[in-house]
């Protein structure tokens, strides 16, 4: 990828950069083979719980500032991490948050929004609930109150958050450059794709002997094509000249029922990641997608000697409203 045609993209830093790159020396021997087992610590991204959110907020809440809105409509359900995490890094940006939830439940999630001066919404209660749609109304009612509302679709899904997760790979490159690693794999999990749509990008970018591999946590999950496009949307807004095809992509189950239920397996490797590391995981998340790590390593998905890198996509409060 050319660098000449970049263009400048507004952002706002909200993280603590760069989050912990650590070896897990007791994971690592589990994996056998000589490989070596890294941990990209997002979860400490140094606002609210951290998470993935976190860098796709500092470019979506750039725009909504540049475009003079005064406010973020959102939502999510018991589950999501995103309405916690756009509290917290609209709080901080200045701008308050509306958070449509799809349940009236008092969540730790929920009262942890209110410390942080979220303003509450309930969702229709109705037997096909449609989340987006009463986003969108939220929106419209806070116009009709003068206010400038910016809409964040649930799991900020866009090409330009996919942004934040190719500069992730950017500052994961320099910290492995800086240590003498050679980064061999990339691990995270996938919902609706778009982190890992950016990641893919990123390696194609920074570090393009890299494959990269989403573990999906539901039974549905982008299409590679679907994930190719994003990525090259999100390359174009940043004038880059995305090589990409969907050959670039790969994606392994781990979900079980579906992203709404935890899986033995999933708990199997939370238990596995505290009990060796001390690191908590999530049983919807990060818990999903570090047992499909564990699936890769035993179907021979890792060479002799490789490195690999998991990120950790944060999911403390998803796994406190869990217990």
């Amino acid at each position: 990828m050319e660098k000449s045609t970049e263009k400048h993209i507004p952002k706002i830093v909200l993280g603590c950069y760069p989050t912990p790159l650590q070896e897990l020396e007791n994971a690592s021997r589990y994996l056998g083979a000589g490989r070596k087992l890294y941990i990209k610590r997002d979860d400490l991204i140094g606002i609210g719980f951290g998470g993935n959110k976190v860098r796709k907020m500092e470019y979506l809440l750039a725009q909504a500032r540049e475009e003079g809105c005064d406010c973020i409509v959102t939502g999510g359900g018991s589950r999501s991490n995103q309405p916690l995490a756009a509290a917290a890094c609209a709080a901080k940006a200045g701008l308050q948050a509306h958070i449509v939830y799809t349940k009236d439940q008092d969540t730790v999630s929920r009262k942890l929004g209110r410390l942080l001066g979220a303003a509450e919404h309930v969702a229709d209660g109705s037997d096909k609930p449609n989340l987006m749609r009463d986003i969108r109304k939220t929106a419209a009612e806070l116009k009709r109150q003068g206010r400038s509302p910016y809409i964040i679709p649930p799991g900020a899904a866009s090409p330009l958050a996919a942004l934040g997760y190719a500069d992730m790979v950017e500052e994961l490159a320099a910290q492995a450059k800086s240590m003498g690693i050679t980064l061999d794999h990339i691990i995270c999990y996938g919902a609706t794709g778009n982190t890992y749509a950016g990641i893919v990008l990123g390696t194609k970018r920074y570090c393009p002997g890299t494959k990269a591999t989403a573990v999906a946590i539901g039974r549905r999950f982008s299409h590679p094509d679907t994930l190719c496009r994003q990525a090259r949307a999100a390359a174009k807004l940043r004038g880059w000249d995305a090589d990409l095809s969907e050959e670039d992509f790969h994606i392994h189950f781990s979900c079980g029922k579906g992203a709404s239920y935890p899986t033995e397996g999933g708990r199997e490797a939370m238990q596995a990641m505290a009990s060796s590391e001390g690191i908590f995981l999530d049983p919807y998340f990060t818990g999903k997608a570090f047992r499909g790590l564990q699936e890769l390593n035993r179907t021979g998905t890792f060479a002799k000697g490789e490195t690999i890198v998991f990120i950790h996509t944060g999911g403390l409060a998803v796994l406190l409203n869990s217990l």
